[in-house]
């Protein structure tokens, strides 16, 4: 059976387009806050035409967009910010055994902070003279809520929540303390 010519091309895709692999590209999770771009970065490529959900062919392959966030295409079979270790979502709906700190465990979170040795460094790969960096060792703390479990990164969503642990602990601190204030100045008489 011969098989019509346009039904044909339809069959095989138009030169130069990708097989259709059921793969797409994906954006990636970007930098925590957006700074501005960044790149370009070693070994990424330009995306040139390449957009977020149209067809690519390579899984795993990643193309530089130049993202305000720093984001870049990859390509995969699903969105890789929706599989373990992507991006922080901080919704219900995907987590469980959800637990909210009691004082006790607030009060450990920000002691925990609040021990965190500060230092600035640089890099091996930084060129001398560079701005210095600035924040803590995983070495000094490397069984913090700070640091990611494979102990190589920092978990920038635990480091901040240990932050805001803090101040909520001290916000209660100051509260009771504008609270005696005003008993005191109540006992004494003055305003």
């Amino acid at each position: 059976m011969r098989v019509p010519f346009l039904a044909a091309l339809a069959l095989a895709g138009c030169p130069g387009e990708p097989e259709p692999t059921g793969l797409v590209w994906y954006t990636t999770c970007g930098d925590p806050v957006c700074n501005g771009y960044g790149g370009p970065y070693d070994g990424v490529p330009a995306c040139g035409t390449s957009t977020e959900g149209a067809a690519c062919t390579e899984a795993g392959a990643e193309c530089d967009f130049e993202s305000d966030c720093n984001a870049l295409l990859v390509c995969a079979a699903d969105d890789p910010k929706d599989q373990p270790g992507g991006c922080p979502i901080s919704k219900k709906a995907v987590k469980r055994d959800i637990a909210y700190l009691d004082g006790a465990d607030l009060k450990a979170a920000a002691d925990q902070a609040l021990a965190m040795k500060l230092a600035r460094w640089q890099y091996t790969w930084d060129e001398p003279g560079a701005r210095p960096h600035l924040g803590f060792l995983i070495d000094d703390a490397p069984t913090s809520a700070a640091v990611r479990a494979d102990g190589e990164r920092v978990d920038l969503y635990g480091y901040t929540s240990l932050t805001l642990a803090a101040i909520q602990v001290q916000q209660a601190q100051i509260e009771a303390l504008r609270a005696e204030v005003a008993a005191l100045r109540e006992t004494c008489g003055k305003p």
